[in-house]
């Protein structure tokens, strides 16, 4: 450890992550892959986010610390390492729910960037989710963001 990794982090350390922190963090990620986030992207977050089992017990304050801690962790280490550190706390099942919230965040707005479509696909990859199921998945968020 560097003299001033106590103070200013180390880029080496272990990102550990809670369940709740997991999911979070792969929904800031989907909400980031376009490379902008807006206002309304971060609502949608939040909306999605406050209908799963893994925050019913969160309160608006709870969960935007979850959200503020796992934006910071992004801004400093990346998304790859968090959504790693995402998918080592996740059950299967949570992975699948997981990657529902991601898809269903992009397709939010009717329209998949190139590198919306890339990180569906990596998260995918990350998560071990199948084929089937992610397009399963895919279609299910497609419809639901028709009207």
């Amino acid at each position: 450890m560097g003299l001033f990794d106590k103070v200013l982090g180390n880029k080496n350390e272990a990102i550990t992550l809670n369940k709740p922190e997991g999911m979070a963090a792969i929904a800031i990620v989907a909400v980031a892959a376009d490379g902008e986030i807006g206002e309304d992207e971060i609502n949608r977050v939040v909306i999605d986010l406050a209908t799963l089992r893994a925050f019913r017990r969160y309160d608006t304050r709870d969960l935007s610390n979850v959200l503020n801690k796992v934006a910071g962790l992004v801004k400093r280490r990346g998304a790859g390492p968090v959504l790693t550190a995402a998918n080592s706390v996740l059950r299967k099942e949570e992975k699948e729910s997981a990657f529902f919230v991601a898809a269903d965040l992009v397709l939010a707005d009717g329209t998949v960037e190139a590198e919306e479509k890339k990180f569906l696909e990596e998260l995918q990859t990350t998560l071990s989710i199948d084929d089937a199921t992610a397009l399963k998945i895919v279609e299910v968020c497609s419809i639901k963001n028709r009207a």
